[in-house]
């Protein structure tokens, strides 16, 4: 769908070199029809290939965001803060994630807690959050953790990772999505069409 959008655009590329070279021509009818045909595809081709770009664009993005692989993990809580009130009480938690055979590091989560629980997650406590190993920034509180992971809580010791071991989502180029970046790209294919013009429509210049 990408490519074929891709392909459109270069097209309106040479319809619009077909138009110049329309009214440049000394030729009078050819020189109608190539303006006329010109003018007549070039918004229709146009629109189709920036729709196919867009959507081509957006099924790649929705592919690579395959859904997380979560798996069970400790963490130490290194601070807390509440971010507002109520019975239910949203946190946003620094935490040390240990997950089990690789190096613990540091990641920011959030979690609703009832005010009964929130002692269970003070500083220095030890939580069960879940992971994504392929996206360490992606960590997910457990507010209640079964009772195979519940049991490992108190048995739990785990030091405090270094600051430079944070993970963090790694920032979004700018102009790289949405119709932003698809509109550059689908300008720059017709700009190449109308440069490829030059070939057919020589003769006419």
């Amino acid at each position: 769908m990408f490519w074929v959008g891709l392909l459109l655009c270069a097209l309106v590329g040479v319809e619009l070199g077909g138009i110049v070279a329309g009214i440049m021509s000394t030729d009078t009818a050819t020189g109608v029809v190539l303006t006329v045909v010109g003018a007549n595809l070039a918004p229709w081709t146009a629109m189709g290939g920036f729709v196919l770009l867009y959507r081509g664009r957006r099924r790649a993005s929705q592919v690579k965001q395959a859904p997380p692989r979560l798996e069970p993990a400790m963490a130490r809580i290194e601070s807390s803060r509440a971010v507002g009130e109520g019975p239910d009480i949203p946190l946003d938690l620094d935490l040390t994630v240990a997950p089990a055979g690789v190096p613990a590091y540091r990641a920011g989560a959030t979690a609703v807690v009832n005010l009964m629980d929130l002692d269970d997650f003070r500083v220095g406590r030890t939580v069960v959050v879940d992971h994504d190993p392929l996206r360490p920034w992606d960590v997910r509180v457990r507010i209640r953790p079964d009772g195979e992971w519940a049991g490992r809580l108190a048995a739990a010791g785990i030091d405090t990772a270094p600051p430079e071991s944070r993970r963090a989502e790694p920032p979004r180029p700018a102009g790289s999505g949405g119709r932003t970046g698809t509109a550059r790209i689908g300008m720059a294919a017709i700009a190449v069409g109308a440069v490829l013009s030059l070939v057919p429509f020589h003769g006419y210049y």
